[in-house]
This record gives C-alpha cells, structure tokens and sequence, in this order.
C-alpha cells in the first residue's frame, strides 16, 4: 500500500492475483484557468479507481467506479478534484477528496451541491465513504464498482444504500468487448452519508464481501467501521481524518488532514 499525498492517489496491490489499483483522490486533467463542463468528462481521469487490469467504461456508456448525484433525470460527472490528504499505515492507506457534481444538462452545477470521498484500502478491500453535501429534493445518488466480466467486481452497501443492482456496458473496456459493473443506489436530499465496500479479484468462488464487515455506525461526524477480524476503521470528515487498527496483524495508526478545503 503506498500513499501519495501530493497528486491524492492511493496505489494497492494484491500478490495473490497480480492486481494493481490506483485509488483516484487529486488527478482530474482539468487546467487551473479552465471551468468545469460536463462536455469534457474524460474517463481516464474523472473516476475513483483504476486498475491494471480493468479499463474504464466509455462515455456512452454507465460510468465504472463513479459516485453520481441525480438531479431530474440527469447524472453529475466529477471534473474538478480537490486533494483533502492521503495517507499509510502496516497494510493499509486511505486517500480523500472533494469535488463539485457538473451536469451535462441544464443548470451546470446546482448552488452548495459537493461530494466529499474518502477510500480506505486494506488487503482486497475497499471502503468507499462519500457525504454528499447540499442534494435538492428528489435527488438521487448511485455509486457503481469494477467494470468487467473476466475478473470478480464486488460492490455491497454497509450504510445509506438502499438498491444494488448490476448494469451492462456493451461497448465494453480496452479489456473486455463489453462488460457489467455493480451498482448502488439511494434518494439524496441535504446531508447524507453513503458507505460501501467494493472488491476487485480473480475469478471464481470466494467468501462473501458482505461478510468482511461487521457493522458500519454513523455517530455525529464520524463513520465507525468494524471489521470482523476485530480491527475497527473511523473516517472523519471535520477535518478529513481516517485512523485504522485492531486487528490481528493490524498496528493503530491514524492520519489526518485538512488540505483543499476552500
């Protein structure tokens, strides 16, 4: 597990498959003089993961790891991201950002609307926390996983999620000629907090990622993750901060920080 504070980019590698995932949270090829437009969504760039062996979805298509805000039909894509930190301990690591949602259709961007993301990787495990921030009535939000047929793609809703299903993208990846993704799904209004946890592995048979977590608690600012091995994972969000540890093998260790908050 490595942590890269600077451009907001969490790398995890698992030895038993080969996979290597780079966690998303500070590259967004968008330019410092440039605005925000939904016309310039780049799949390369805008989405929480990516993998060495999956690749993003196409714009015609369901968008691949993405959390997205609904508003009257139309879904927000992830162009600007502000970095809130990153950070590493024995096995683990965690990476945080914010973004404003643009939309491709009416107004750009709806007033005091943001998503505030944090991922915390352990071993195959990915815990995705969002809050979203400002949703108007009658939004939604959808979260989608790993995008691929080939391989195992895991997405389960611990908090806040209340419909998983699966979607096709029949133009497929530059792996797979066309592929499925998981997806989660829940109405938004004001302040909401959505957590999750998604996998990427090898095919076959494997034990449930349900049963990876034991419980996740929202308690004032704080999201409380505990494990079933015993560790336990908090996620903060006033300021950004993730402490880890607990379990066997687990040494505690936490990290904050509070960059990017403007």
């Amino acid at each position: 597990m490595l942590a890269l504070p600077a451009p907001g980019l969490l790398v995890q590698a698992t030895q038993a498959d080969g996979i290597v995932r780079l966690h998303n949270h500070g590259s967004d090829h968008v330019r410092p003089h440039e605005g925000e437009s939904a016309a310039q969504d780049d799949p390369h760039y805008g989405r929480l993961a990516y993998s060495t062996h999956t690749g993003p979805t196409s714009l015609a298509n369901a968008a691949d790891n993405h959390l997205a805000v609904v508003v009257e039909g139309v879904a927000s894509v992830r162009r600007r991201i502000r970095p809130l930190g990153a950070g590493h301990g024995d096995g683990w690591g965690w990476a945080a950002s914010w973004h404003r949602p643009v939309f491709g259709s009416g107004p750009p961007m709806v007033p005091g609307l943001r998503v505030e993301s944090v991922t915390v990787a352990r071993g195959p495990y990915e815990l995705r926390v969002h809050r979203v921030v400002g949703a108007p009535p009658g939004a939604r939000v959808t979260l989608t996983g790993w995008a691929t047929r080939a391989l195992r793609s895991e997405l389960v809703g611990l908090y806040g999620w209340d419909q998983p299903d699966e979607v096709r993208a029949p133009e497929g990846t530059a792996y797979e000629p066309w592929v499925r993704l998981p997806r989660l799904s829940a109405a938004a209004e004001g302040t909401g907090v959505y957590v999750a946890l998604a996998a990427l592995g090898a095919a076959g048979p494997g034990a449930p990622l349900a049963g990876a977590v034991r419980e996740a608690v929202l308690s004032a600012d704080e999201v409380l993750v505990r494990w079933t091995d015993g560790s336990r994972t908090t996620v903060g969000f006033e300021p950004p901060r993730v402490r880890h540890g607990g379990g066997a093998g687990d040494r505690p260790s936490a990290s904050s920080s509070s960059a990017g908050r403007a």
